[in-house]
């Protein structure tokens, strides 16, 4: 039998929340976002002001310096029969930033992979632009999507998943 819990305080605030706030960095909220992260957005991204003013809260701590200062990687601690030719030990670093860094990357990049490891990554980031240790998380391991020979697959292979500082 499935048992649903109520949670009156939560469902009070999903009602009343019919849209996301369209700004948190409007005119008399601009000094919310830094004039240099403003800057780098603009630059990196292409984005104008009126975009950059929409959006969400937060979200200038994903182009912060304390994000660009770690590299997240993803190293392979078990791997059998993988099609993509995974083997244990091999990384695979994203960052700093948002792309694969393949000069320092050892593990074949492998899209069965990555779309599981993405929750890990994100949650990485996640602490890392909140000020938090990106390795006290609880979720540091994944496995690609392929379940393994045993389970009607091919290969498995699973990797850990951590942070590093950049000197």
């Amino acid at each position: 039998m499935l048992n649903i819990v109520y949670y009156p305080s939560l469902s009070a605030t999903r009602k009343s929340e019919t849209k996301a706030p369209a700004c948190h960095c409007s005119e008399e909220g601009r000094g919310e976002m830094e004039e240099s992260i403003r800057s780098l957005v603009k630059q990196v991204f292409g984005m104008t002001e009126e975009d950059i003013d929409r959006l969400p809260p937060g979200m200038e701590k994903l182009v912060s310096s304390r994000l660009l200062s770690y590299k997240v990687i993803a190293e392979v601690t078990e791997a059998k029969y993988c099609f993509a030719g995974c083997k244990v030990g091999d990384k695979l670093v994203i960052g700093p930033g948002a792309m694969v860094n393949a000069q320092e990357s050892t593990c074949p990049l492998c899209v069965g992979a990555l779309a599981p490891m993405l929750e890990r990554v994100h949650l990485m980031w996640d602490r890392i632009a909140e000020g938090l240790e990106p390795n006290e998380s609880w979720l540091r391991y994944s496995v690609c999507v392929d379940p393994g020979l045993e389970k009607g697959g091919l290969g498995s292979v699973a990797f850990k998943v951590y942070a590093e500082k950049i000197a």
